[in-house]
């Protein structure tokens, strides 16, 4: 597609952009033509934010039933205009404050839907973290994040950007780095490159609600040894000793910090901690 003038499309409908929402709107068409084709095969989507409804008309033509959640009301009339297929909705709201079941069921029926969205840099790790504590509603998404963000994600164990994010996120779901995004691809142009990356829910993939309090614990003390964590201790209602001998049961050095331990380490940790304390 040719890349839409978002500056004159804007000015038309006598909008200005919300520095409050990160707003930086795609203009390069064939990274949204890129976008478009990474969320092949799907027959529902979700779309998170619509921008100008660009991305929203190709991937109209991608799947059978697109849903988008646009929490900027002001951009109604544009988007009105701009996207009229019959296999969309929009959904005025705040994606944050809805509930991924009940989208799952209001509008698709209960059926797995992919997710396709450029997120906001300051909400990108909340929209994960939805995304986590909802498997397995959707199969799969991509996503456009901030590169710093997608290179932490999928960051190795004991590299100074490996959190616990790193080890949720592949814990959780397989994925991949599709290609990044220059600045002046938007409009207007952020401070950053953008990565679009691609995500799919592990079949195996542990109960996130409880999964996500032990890997968060485990990283509250970072740089420390893991024994030593007061979060860890506190959650699983043990002393130092209980940690250190988990930590032996699992093959792991007791005297290890957390950042050290692969995905599967954490698991396995995991697994036991269930076993031994509830």
């Amino acid at each position: 597609m040719n890349d839409p003038d978002v500056r004159a499309l804007l000015a038309r409908h006598g909008l200005t952009l919300s520095k409050n929402l990160g707003q930086n709107f795609l203009r390069s068409g064939a990274v949204l033509e890129q976008i478009a084709s990474a969320a092949r095969p799907a027959e529902r989507i979700l779309e998170i934010g619509a921008g100008i409804g660009s991305l929203t008309v190709l991937l109209c033509r991608e799947a059978g039933q697109v849903v988008t959640v646009e929490i900027d009301r002001s951009l109604e009339p544009l988007l009105r205009q701009e996207v009229t297929a019959e296999n969309h909705r929009f959904l005025w709201s705040d994606i944050l404050k809805c509930s991924w079941p009940e989208l799952a069921e209001t509008c698709f029926g209960g059926k797995p839907f992919t997710v396709v969205g450029n997120l906001p840099y300051y909400i990108t790790t909340d929209i994960l973290m939805a995304l986590f504590r909802s498997l397995p509603l959707w199969e799969q998404a991509v996503l456009m994040v901030q590169k710093e963000v997608a290179d932490r994600l999928f960051a190795a164990p004991g590299g100074k950007d490996y959190r616990a994010a790193s080890v949720l996120l592949q814990s959780f779901c397989s994925g991949e780095l599709l290609f990044d995004v220059p600045p002046g691809c938007f409009f207007p142009p952020p401070h950053v490159t953008s990565t679009v990356l691609r995500l799919r829910p592990r079949p195996d993939a542990p109960e996130p609600e409880p999964y996500i309090r032990f890997v968060q614990a485990c990283f509250a003390a970072r740089r420390k040894q893991l024994a030593a964590s007061p979060a860890l201790r506190l959650l699983l209602q043990t002393d130092k000793e209980g940690i250190s001998a988990l930590l032996r049961e699992a093959g792991l050095p007791a005297d290890a910090r957390g950042e050290t331990f692969s995905p599967g380490d954490f698991r396995r940790l995991y697994n036991l901690a269930q076993k031994n304390f509830g």
